[in-house]
């Protein structure tokens, strides 16, 4: 009698981890992913709020002057995106949710502000709540996670959307945007792709769907002449990791090093005397 192998058993994912959409057809330049089927909730019935938020991303664009500028709670093109999701119908919310007993109020929690929020198809609740996190330092994105869980949780929101930096973009203008000090802008510990999905897949955000969209490059208006400079940088970076194939002595190779570096800044000096007339 012949004993058949079992076939190997796949183990399941988490039922909150970050997974590409399923829906297709969402606007280019940027990177998404969904939990507990975010995007399928959005596409039927939420279709005309799914509508508002593709229309506004596919519209949306950085320049790289902005990008220089930007920082803070609420740069100019943060409330670019906030006014034309504005212009359709969302707006800022405050949330309160309270307990009663015997129609005695017992307590009242207030949810922090929502930037841009959308009610229902039919009534307000459930709505869809977005928050754009540019660069803010990452804890940011806890208060956003815990936020959405507890209005999720009361049946006040149906799918939160969090839009940040994507890991491309993170990468380019990490290397090639800084301030007037030349020190980095948009450093490691502030808010962007690779920051926000770990503490989804952790957990963050609870049983609430999520929506993640993540800005890529190609949303950046002069964007080439960045990534030009980025290929300074990174054949000066390679240079720096095989001079010992073309000198005896870093002491010799240095100036060679210091000079493409020279180069990729002398790049991005010119983008911004461009990008300002």
């Amino acid at each position: 009698m012949s004993h058949e192998t079992p076939e190997p058993q796949v183990a399941a994912e988490p039922a909150g981890a970050v997974r590409p959409p399923t829906v297709t057809g969402m606007p280019s330049g940027y990177v998404y992913g969904v939990t507990r089927y975010a995007d399928v909730i959005l596409e039927a019935p939420f279709r005309r709020q799914f509508g508002d938020l593709t229309a506004t991303l596919d519209g949306f664009r950085i320049g790289v002057t902005e990008l220089r500028a930007g920082g803070g709670s609420r740069t100019p093109f943060v409330g670019r995106f906030d006014a034309v999701l504005g212009a359709r119908g969302w707006g800022k919310r405050n949330i309160e949710i309270g307990k009663t007993i015997d129609g005695e109020p017992i307590s009242a929690v207030r949810g922090h502000e929502i930037d841009m929020f959308a009610a229902g198809t039919t009534d307000p609740y459930p709505g869809i709540a977005v928050e754009m996190e540019w660069n803010n330092k990452d804890p940011f994105y806890d208060r956003d996670l815990l936020n959405y869980q507890a209005l999720h949780r009361e049946g006040a929101l149906a799918v939160g959307v969090i839009v940040t930096r994507g890991p491309d973009l993170q990468r380019l203008i990490k290397r090639t945007v800084v301030n007037f000090k030349g020190e980095e802008k948009y450093g490691e510990s502030s808010t962007h792709w690779h920051k926000l999905v770990p503490r989804v897949n952790l957990g963050g955000g609870g049983e609430c769907p999520l929506l993640l969209v993540g800005i890529e490059p190609a949303r950046i208006e002069g964007v080439d002449e960045l990534l030009r400079a980025q290929e300074k940088f990174n054949a000066a970076d390679d240079f720096k990791l095989r001079w010992r194939d073309h000198y005896d002595s870093w002491r010799d190779a240095k100036p060679v090093h210091e000079q493409m570096i020279a180069e990729a800044n002398a790049a991005l000096s010119t983008i911004e005397d461009t990008n300002a007339n």
